[in-house]
């Protein structure tokens, strides 16, 4: 990238649309942060313009940051006025809002835009990009310069940027996103049907089987609805979740039969999957290890 082209990207005014709370908060803070012009709408009192579409005649480039429930609505709101504007969303679930955009920008071919789809693999919890994964779903209308200065903005500050088609991406988000989700809520709502006391479980608990009790609580104590519309709108995590339940019952079945060998076989099964993957045991053992130094320290423990 040249560098007279990097300084007229960056003198782009941006509009965050839902940039009050979650991560259209953190993009309106990372953004700023960077020397960019960032303005925002929202449904709150904070928002900064009156309409979505007054955001959109001030910006040159649009972020859409709303519910995945919302996106559709208001791409079909603002897409009349995107002529000669960059579009980026950030939704969780890639084939609607695409599927979306492909469908306006047939029927209104008058307008001239351009749109990158992008997910953000982290909460927007999280201080700083550096080891975080950003993926690049869908590029339309877009010179190779911009979509390489939108990825830059992420991994100068050392994230990793993936490459991933949209649909791909819905399909291993069933696994990496749903899964994982579901089997954590099913996990802790299971602990809290046990009436067990959580700070006596804590105390009881090794570094390895605390790291399951952070995640519960990281997860269940966030936005509830965020978690309900990636298990729902991303066609995929149904058929995963579905395998889930069955490898649940059958692992279920050799416990109630006492079936020694039969467990045993049924881990060795999944070992040559995982045999590659080596090198996070020792990442694991690294993990632990500080986990237990860090509780060591905590007031309690001292």
């Amino acid at each position: 990238m040249t560098n007279s082209f990097m300084k007229s990207e960056h003198s782009k005014s941006i509009g965050v649309v839902g940039g009050s709370r979650g991560m259209g908060k953190w993009l309106v803070e990372f953004l700023s942060d960077r020397g960019h012009k960032v303005s925002f709408t929202s449904n709150d009192e904070s928002s900064q313009y009156s309409s979505n579409i007054e955001l959109v005649a001030a910006s040159d480039v649009l972020i859409l940051a709303v519910p995945i429930s919302a996106m559709e609505g208001v791409l079909a709101e603002i897409y009349p006025s995107l002529n000669d504007k960059l579009l980026i969303d950030v939704c969780s679930v890639k084939s609607g809002i695409v599927a979306a955009h492909q469908k306006i920008s047939q029927e209104q071919s008058d307008i001239s835009s351009q749109y990158i789809s992008i997910h953000p693999m982290f909460a927007p919890s999280v201080k700083n990009v550096e080891g975080q994964v950003v993926i690049f779903n869908y590029v339309a209308n877009v010179g190779s310069e911009t979509e390489l200065y939108w990825k830059s903005l992420f991994s100068t500050q050392g994230a990793l940027v993936q490459d991933i088609s949209y649909d791909e991406h819905d399909r291993l988000m069933g696994v990496i996103q749903g899964l994982n989700h579901f089997n954590v809520f099913v996990s802790a709502k299971t602990l809290a049907h046990m009436g067990a006391n959580l700070d006596f479980i804590k105390s009881l608990s090794s570094p390895t089987y605390r790291i399951f009790l952070l995640f519960y609580t990281r997860y269940v104590l966030q936005n509830p609805r965020l978690y309900a519309e990636i298990q729902i709108f991303n066609p995929f995590v149904k058929e995963v979740t579905q395998l889930f339940m069955k490898e649940a019952e059958i692992l279920l079945s050799l416990v109630e039969k006492r079936d020694f060998e039969g467990f045993e076989n049924y881990v060795k099964e999944i070992q040559p999957f995982f045999s590659g993957n080596k090198e996070d045991s020792v990442l694991s053992d690294k993990l632990i290890d500080a986990l237990g130094h860090l509780l060591a320290d905590t007031p309690a423990n001292k």
